[in-house]
């Protein structure tokens, strides 16, 4: 049985189908987004449900994707996934108005965003706000609304290497991050209580795609 929700102005259905959650935008109706859930349990009822496509609005994916990350970022870093959204979701309102959800998003569209960046961020700022976008889209790959990052199309910044101590911690941030783990993984690994700590070992995140695979 799915469900409705309403998020800001706007409503939204949630409904299963073929074991995946399915979540999309429904419009300011609530009576409207109750006749459009029904009509799609309807089809899906009728062995239809390979017709109905996979999509989720982006407010809604984000909502998700906060609800999920609170169990391994701290609150410090929840807020800097905040705001990198908001700058985020204001860029794409800009320059790509008619962009609403998780799928429309291309690798084109990230490099264009990562250009706005340059012109107003040092590189240590463009390459973090980056990854946080990365950490966020990582997880529509994790719940299958999307099969590829589009940020893993476009290389980070270089930055000036800065030197850093020895120890066991160094040797496991240079490993997690040379395999290209997540940044939750790496903050509950590395005990970070600010996930912008994770520039300190700048020096060793994979600048390209074909870093983090090989």
């Amino acid at each position: 049985m799915g469900q409705i929700r309403k998020i800001g102005e706007l409503y939204y259905i949630e409904f299963y189908a073929r074991g995946l959650l399915y979540a999309q935008a429904a419009g300011h109706d609530e009576q409207a987004a109750q006749k459009m859930l029904e009509h799609i349990e309807a089809k899906i009822a009728h062995g239809e449900a390979l017709t109905v496509v996979r999509e989720i609005d982006l407010s809604a994916f984000f909502e998700q994707f906060l609800a999920h990350a609170k169990e391994q970022f701290s609150a410090k870093s929840m807020g800097r996934f905040v705001q990198m959204w908001e700058h985020w979701k204001a860029f794409l309102q800009e320059t790509h108005p008619h962009l609403n959800s998780l799928s429309q998003i291309t690798p084109s569209v990230v490099e264009s965003y990562k250009t706005i960046l340059v012109k107003t961020f040092r590189p240590k700022v463009v390459n973090l706000t980056i990854l946080l976008l990365r950490e966020v889209l990582e997880y529509g790959i994790n719940i299958g609304f999307i099969n590829d990052n589009p940020t893993l199309h476009l290389c980070l910044l270089e930055m000036p290497r800065q030197p850093v101590g020895r120890g066991q911690r160094l040797n496991m941030a240079k490993d997690l991050l040379a395999r290209g783990v997540g940044l939750g993984k790496v903050c509950q690994i590395l005990k970070l209580k600010d996930v912008a700590q994770i520039m300190y070992w700048a020096n060793f995140i994979p600048l390209q795609r074909e870093d983090v695979y090989n």
